[in-house]
């Protein structure tokens, strides 16, 4: 017992010192040479940025505030009630949590650019405009919404209908049930969600620069300063990039403690533990008419951008008449056709591989190991931070904490150098440290779910602790590592902020490409791109479901 509990610990230690060494640990060097910085100059820096800081607040109040205007009363209607084709509409508002922000935007852009428009060309010129903090706002609000919707509607499935009936039994109606107790100990959960759409305005990249850097007149905000301050500066020089990223992190750190506040609070007021049955609500007259509304409404906000993007991919011009003489096939062929394209994809599709079973096998440790005592706590702390951390600030930190290789010497034998800087590697790291979450939250549920005597069975026959694990509990674990596998490799594969700040000069990624091709050279070609990586999150969510349902079976 003591070989297997000192063994244990040796894991624990191993699995402490990576996070430290790739998560938490450069994020503390980017704190440190932050407060370092500070003087004078830092204070005429900040004055500089105060436009930026408060655009960025007031982007991400209203993109947090429009989705939960817009989460709240579909979580009743999606999730309580026997609305018509609920679950083709579910489905349809949660598409935003596949495909990345910046393809939104995209849509947007095409929709409602104010000459080149598709909506401009039909009411006219300048009747629609999505340039500014207004429009950014907007747009990150509604690629934010399935963070509303995900924990409201969890929410509402722990609530007792037996609270609903008290209600009903006083005089209240259907809707007036849902209104006065089922939402009310749902708030909590509803607005958790929208203190994470705050922390992804906040921490947004590619919508933001698209979106403000383009307006007139242009609309800064913290990720976009940064950025121009890297770029005047350098990797070499990142003072000033230093401080703006300790400022967007003071900004998130608030968000941080409300959302975990609002999160408990929701844990604490609804029923739980007693395996509640979902039971709808009848609309009555109203279910066709609030059906039609809700169509509408996911037509609008999520199909017709997608569909957007996907016609700008045929225009010969970027806001070109809608007609068979300027529509062509040869932007398709040209893009995916393109030796650049290629090598970009093969790199992203190498990398967000190598991220995926980094997350899955990483994620499954850190699952084992938080389920033992305080040292475990912190480790599922560690893992968890980089989630909870603007990819902005992440990617300065790893720049700044490598910018120089390191010498590693292990029991003064072994010597390591760690070279990271202007490297893939640096990349690969920053991947698995920020979407690491990914597989740990969701093995650790899966693990929870295990019968112990599994492994113990496997004990009690003369196996060790990784024979036992091995043979008894990992084949129960493998859906839940596959789809923690296909959910990193699909949420890196298309991940934007990380890869424009830290791919290395000479190298593309599918997001880098994405990026420069929409912001600099040609957004027909960059709508095919956008296009063919909307293909690929639909496919990899597609066998994730499948993964999914036949672990489900299988269990």
């Amino acid at each position: 017992m003591r070989r297997a509990g000192g063994r244990a610990g040796g894991w624990a230690a191993g699995l402490l010192g990576l996070l430290v060494l790739f998560a938490v640990g450069p994020i503390g060097v980017m704190v440190a040479q932050a407060l370092a910085g500070i003087g004078p100059q830092a204070f005429g820096l900040l004055a500089e940025a105060r436009d930026a800081l408060w655009n960025s607040v007031r982007i991400s109040l209203g993109a947090a505030a429009l989705a939960v205007a817009l989460g709240t009363p579909l979580s009743l209607l999606l999730y309580r009630t026997d609305l018509p084709l609920r679950g083709v509409l579910r489905a349809v508002f949660l598409l935003p949590a596949a495909i990345p922000p910046f393809i939104w935007g995209m849509g947007w852009i095409s929709l409602a650019s104010p000459r080149a428009g598709f909506l401009n060309q039909v009411f006219g010129a300048g009747t629609f405009n999505p340039y500014g903090a207004a429009g950014i706002a907007f747009v990150l609000g509604v690629a934010g919404l399935p963070l509303v919707l995900l924990p409201g509607a969890a929410a509402m499935r722990r609530i007792d209908p037996a609270l609903e009936d008290a209600a009903r039994i006083h005089g209240a109606g259907p809707l007036g049930a849902l209104w006065r107790i089922t939402l009310p100990l749902a708030l909590p959960s509803l607005s958790s969600g929208g203190v994470m759409v705050f922390l992804l305005a906040a921490s947004a990249f590619g919508v933001p620069y698209m979106l403000g850097i383009a307006a007139t007149p242009p609309t800064p905000v913290l990720t976009t300063r940064i950025y121009a301050e890297l770029l005047i500066g350098g990797a070499e020089r990142p003072d000033r990039a230093l401080l703006l990223a300790g400022v967007l992190l003071l900004l998130a750190v608030p968000a941080l403690l409300a959302g975990r506040f609002l999160g408990r609070a929701g844990r604490v007021r609804l029923s739980s533990g007693k395996g509640l049955a979902e039971r709808a609500v009848s609309l009555g007259r109203l279910r066709a008419p609030l059906a039609v509304v809700v169509a509408l409404g996911a037509f609008a906000l999520v199909l017709l951008p997608l569909f957007a993007v996907l016609l700008t991919s045929f225009q010969r011009t970027f806001g070109a008449p809608l007609d068979a003489g300027h529509l062509t096939l040869s932007n398709w062929t040209a893009v995916m056709g393109s030796a650049r394209t290629l090598q970009a994809a093969a790199t992203s599709l190498v990398l967000a591989t190598g991220a995926g079973l980094g997350i899955a096998a990483l994620g499954l440790w850190v699952a084992r190991v938080a389920r033992r005592g305080a040292v475990g706590q912190v480790i599922d702390a560690f893992a968890a931070l980089p989630s909870a951390v603007p990819g902005t600030v992440l990617a300065i930190a790893l720049l700044v904490a490598y910018a120089q290789d390191w010498r590693l010497v292990v029991f003064g034998r072994w010597a390591f150098v760690l070279a990271l800087a202007g490297s893939l590697w640096m990349l690969l790291v920053a991947y698995v440290a920020k979407y690491l979450v990914i597989g740990s939250r969701g093995l650790s549920e899966a693990i929870a779910q295990l019968d112990p005597s599994l492994e113990e069975s496997a004990r009690i026959f003369g196996a060790g602790p990784l024979q036992a694990f091995r043979d008894a509990a990992l084949p129960a674990l493998w859906p839940a590592l596959t789809a923690a596998a296909l959910l990193g490799f699909l949420t890196c594969a298309t991940e934007i902020t990380l890869s424009v700040l830290l791919v290395p000069p000479g190298r593309d990624v599918l997001g880098t490409l994405l990026f420069e091709l929409q912001s600099y050279a040609d957004p027909p070609a960059a709508s095919v791109l956008a296009s063919a990586v909307a293909l690929l999150v639909l496919a990899a969510q597609g066998a994730a479901a499948l993964v999914a349902k036949a672990g489900a079976q299988r269990s």
